[in-house]
């Protein structure tokens, strides 16, 4: 056994810490039912998108989602939002030792953009009550620059790395080779993305903001994580 299959399941078990990390911290928070509604809601939403999105070669929407969804209500909601979907998508796709690793790519996605909320708005000042929200063009340029970095760089590759276990690659040269095996596909994820968040941020984000309003969960603008 190589190195690489010998390592897996210290892998996998760190994976599932981390997503057992998120959850549990999420449960600590105490979400109300509306909350929980609204989470399942964008969870169920981004499913349906990858299932229609499946038949479009190189195009995914879903990230944007994920992205938008960390932005509007934290890291904590965000990653939960993530990490369901993949979970829950990948009944529809097929389970495997890859889930782990998109469950956690996916959260972590959706996490780092609920910390561009905190650091970009602070207390969450772009939210108002029954109001559309408006971005500028920095942070635009936020939103895309981010999400096109982070996918080529830190979930893409996460998810290639489950081919690395399957596959048994036994050498650095050998990974390397996967890694830019999978930049194509990351690449076109990280483009779909980019042109999803200029199209759709906007209404998405003043029509989640009406809804996070219509289930009484104001609490949600006062949370920084």
């Amino acid at each position: 056994m190589n190195f690489w299959q010998s390592g897996q399941g210290v892998v996998l078990a760190f994976l599932v810490l981390i997503n057992l990390g998120f959850y549990f911290a999420y449960e600590r928070t105490r979400p109300s039912s509306g909350e929980l509604i609204l989470v399942a809601d964008l969870c169920a939403f981004c499913i349906a998108l990858r299932s229609i999105f499946s038949f479009v070669p190189y195009f995914n929407p879903v990230m944007a989602i994920i992205c938008l969804s960390g932005i509007a209500l934290g890291s904590l909601r965000g990653f939960l939002i993530g990490s369901l979907s993949a979970l829950l998508s990948n009944f529809i796709f097929g389970q495997g030792p890859w889930t782990l690793y998109q469950m956690t790519s996916w959260g972590i996605f959706g996490a780092i953009f609920g910390l561009v909320r905190h650091f970009r708005f602070g207390h969450n000042k772009t939210f108002q009550k029954n109001k559309a929200v408006n971005f500028g063009i920095l942070d635009y340029c936020v939103f895309c620059i981010s999400s096109f970095l982070v996918i080529i760089f830190i979930t893409g590759p996460i998810v290639d790395l489950s081919s690395v276990f399957m596959f048994g690659i036994d050498n650095v040269k050998s990974l390397f080779v996967m890694l830019a095996g999978g930049f194509v596909f990351n690449l076109a994820l990280a483009l779909s993305t980019v042109v999803t968040i200029l199209f759709f941020s906007k209404p998405f984000l003043s029509a989640l903001n009406r809804v996070i309003f219509r289930l009484n969960v104001n609490s949600l603008f006062h949370s920084q994580f």
